[in-house]
């Protein structure tokens, strides 16, 4: 009865230490793949809390952050990207034990089961909607992109009937749909003969987030353009 005893508190004890420190262990290196994987970042920190203490290895976690340095989203870079949490109720079994036959987004969305507030923020560059430009629409060389608080606008040549002539295109960042868009307002040419062409068959609105499958039902809602750079934000419904 003695051994009997003794091993039933021996494997209490194996317990309570597996639930007290493997259990927040495999929560936080998950959650970081996870950010590291949708962000492609090299360096990414996290911190989270709860109180008390022993309510992180049930999958209850008060509060939660995480930054991601020079990120990128889909194909659109980023100068920092940050994830924050309040009153997060996440399926451990799902992450110690996945759904098979899922894909990976799918997994991730499981498990988070709920949310008080979830929070993604980042930073759009100039340098960064620049390179991206140049890379997804052919007909522009070298653009230059300038951010102010009242919008974009990108200076660049662009070839039309074998031409090519400067071209000021002016337009704003904005949150639709749950993704983020280059809402382009106006295309001045400085040809005059070739400002008769019309360019808004070239240079319709663009999807700068078309190919990202967001994690944890999170969608861009807000964009707050700045000096040099736009601030985004993604929030759960």
């Amino acid at each position: 009865m003695k051994k009997f005893l003794a091993l039933v508190v021996v494997l209490l004890i194996a317990a309570g230490a597996f639930i007290q420190f493997a259990v927040p262990t495999a929560l936080t290196n998950y959650l970081k793949d996870r950010v590291t994987f949708f962000t492609k970042a090299q360096e990414v920190s996290l911190m989270m809390d709860s109180l008390p203490d022993a309510k992180i290895a049930f999958g209850y976690v008060d509060n939660l952050r995480c930054t991601a340095s020079d990120a990128t989203i889909g194909e659109l870079s980023l100068k920092k990207v940050n994830l924050e949490g309040t009153s997060l109720n996440i399926n451990i079994k799902e992450i110690i034990f996945p759904t098979e036959g899922i894909s990976r987004e799918d997994h991730t969305d499981r498990c988070l089961t709920s949310a008080g507030s979830l929070e993604l923020s980042g930073v759009i560059t100039a340098e960064s909607l620049s390179q991206f430009l140049a890379e997804k629409i052919d007909r522009l060389e070298d653009p230059k992109v300038t951010m102010t608080p009242q919008g974009i606008s990108v200076a660049s040549s662009v070839k039309i009937i074998n031409r090519s002539t400067n071209v000021q295109i002016g337009g704003q960042i904005v949150a639709r749909d749950g993704d983020l868009f280059l809402n382009i307002d106006n295309v001045n040419i400085e040809n005059a003969i070739l400002r008769r062409v019309n360019l808004d068959k070239f240079l319709n609105d663009l999807n700068l987030t078309k190919s990202v499958k967001m994690p944890f039902d999170l969608k861009f809602r807000t964009v707050e353009m700045r000096d040099g750079e736009a601030f985004v934000k993604a929030t759960r419904d």
